[in-house]
């Protein structure tokens, strides 16, 4: 027993001088460590560059792992460099002067008449894999990696990391916006504009405009103003039987398509609920609501009419000799009916054929009768004329 107890106190004993041992450097590194630190400031502190040997001389060495560096005043706008670029990581814009502008894009150092200005010429390094293949291909060789055989043109730079991926993306042009207005180049600097304020939306995180959210917003409205007006398919939304829901679901959504009466409706659910053996429960409550609710419509239809008693007719105020015509309720103004009914369709390319010839018919000033006929031949030359697309489209007609 003595023997464990004399271990735990030793084991104690040497945690506390481990403990201590260690302080004692951290401390003595703390003190001093600018002797005892290893590690450089970087990039206030560098390590210096040591000589290399490596067989010949440094004027004969293209040095790897330098940067790319652009004479813009040889550049000429041929892009080559930016189309062998295999990682897309140079970027150039020109804009060449129309045939009545004489501006005078100036000349190269070989003496080569340029075509056209440069005002982007950018390289983003953080990207450049240092293949070296975008120097070959220039005519002029205003592109290259600088240091080595180039050193007389730039010295090496083989150093130049930065706190920001900013730092690392390289503009070369010197153009001024004057001289891109003197070229006839406007479009070009509102381009740059609406493009620059695209960036700065985002940068503020602005996100959509409120034009847009309250368009949306106006949409919601009236698709929320279009459900209340009418029975939706949410009369069936309490029944559980998933199979039984959608074949109410589908009944109802064919027989409102062929303009059928709400009580007509309710008979063709519940017939094809009983063919198919899945009247469940629950569902009873949803036809009746069907029944109901086209009994509350037909209250307030007879009511308008008892109170349009007293309003004199067409008929009785018709001056003119002209034939009289009725109103259809679906007809708008222009004597057309409202593109929205074509929306019951759940077919969408039948759907957008009848709008095309819609709008069609409405730029030529057309009626309705002309408009449906239309809407029938293009269906039959698609060879997509059925008779419950005719029954839905003289539904129209009769309102």
């Amino acid at each position: 027993m003595s023997e464990h107890i004399t271990t735990y106190f030793n084991n104690i004993a040497s945690g506390v001088k481990s403990f201590i041992s260690g302080l004692a450097l951290t401390w003595d590194h703390f003190k001093n460590k600018k002797e005892k630190v290893a590690t450089l400031q970087y990039p206030h502190e560098k390590f210096p560059v040591p000589e290399k040997n490596i067989g010949f001389e440094q004027s004969e060495y293209n040095v790897i792992r330098s940067r790319l560096h652009v004479d813009i005043d040889d550049c000429i706008g041929c892009l080559q460099c930016e189309k062998v670029c295999p990682v897309d990581c140079i970027k150039i814009d020109t804009i060449k002067p129309p045939k009545d502008n004489d501006y005078d894009c100036g000349k190269t150092s070989h003496e080569t008449q340029k075509k056209m200005i440069v005002p982007r010429f950018t390289i983003d390094m953080s990207e450049c894999m240092y293949c070296n293949l975008c120097v070959y291909p220039c005519p002029e060789e205003c592109i290259y990696m600088v240091g080595g055989p180039n050193e007389s043109k730039h010295e090496i730079d083989y150093e130049f990391s930065q706190y920001k991926r900013e730092g690392m993306i390289f503009e070369f042009t010197d153009v001024t916006d004057q001289e891109i207005i003197d070229i006839g180049g406007e479009d070009y600097l509102k381009k740059r504009k609406e493009k620059q304020e695209k960036i700065t939306e985002g940068e503020r995180l602005l996100g959509i405009k409120e034009e847009i959210v309250k368009e949306e917003k106006n949409k919601e409205v009236s698709n929320k103003k279009e459900e209340e007006s009418g029975l939706s398919l949410k009369v069936f939304n309490d029944v559980e039987d998933k199979m039984a829901r959608g074949i109410a679901k589908k009944a109802f959504v064919g027989s409102k398509r062929l303009n059928m009466s709400y009580p007509d409706i309710a008979k063709a659910v519940a017939g094809a609920l009983q063919k198919t053996n899945k009247m469940v429960e629950g569902m009873d409550k949803a036809i009746n609501e069907i029944s109901n609710y086209i009994e509350k419509v037909e209250v307030l239809e007879s009511n308008s009419t008892k109170k349009t008693d007293s309003i004199p007719s067409l008929e009785s105020t018709n001056t003119d000799n002209k034939p009289d015509q009725q109103v259809s309720p679906s007809l708008n103004i222009e004597g057309l009916f409202d593109m929205k009914l074509l929306n019951d369709l759940d077919d969408r390319v039948i759907r957008g054929t009848l709008k095309k010839v819609y709008m069609a018919g409405k730029k030529a000033s057309k009626n309705s009768n002309d408009v449906i006929d239309d809407m029938k031949n293009q269906l039959n030359t698609d060879g997509k004329l059925t008779d419950e697309l005719k029954v839905f489209l003289e539904g129209i007609l009769n309102g």
